[in-house]
């Protein structure tokens, strides 16, 4: 019986695995220079690191619902963004190497509740 299963699971394993991917939609990226990006509370998060400004996306359609300028950066660039808790939470460096980083954390609705440090 365990030699059945096992043949059985390699089966489907090798179906999943040769499965074809496909694209199921696209959007346009609100801005050009999309440094991260995540998803939660059936929206799509975006922030670009020229312009510093966080984006709440449709992720059906791409269209903005919200967005604010990342404005507690200070000189740091935003390199990152995910969802969650009902928080976004995006992360930012210094320009040279990307050091020195923290974290600054946002409602959903952009406005500021604070950073931590994300050395260790």
């Amino acid at each position: 019986m365990k030699f059945a299963v096992t043949i059985v699971s390699l089966f489907l394993f090798a179906g999943i695995s040769v499965a074809d991917w496909q694209i199921v939609a696209t959007i346009d990226a609100p801005d050009t220079n999309i440094s991260g990006l995540g998803f939660g509370n059936g929206s799509l998060w975006a922030v670009d690191k020229v312009t510093e400004f966080a984006y709440q996306l449709n992720p059906a359609t791409g269209a903005v619902q919200n967005s604010w300028f990342v404005a507690a950066n200070g000189t740091r660039i935003p390199s990152g963004l995910t969802f969650a808790n009902n928080t976004v939470y995006i992360a930012s460096a210094a320009p040279a190497n990307l050091t020195d980083p923290y974290c600054y954390r946002y409602n959903a609705s952009g406005t500021y509740l604070g950073n931590f440090d994300l050395d260790c």
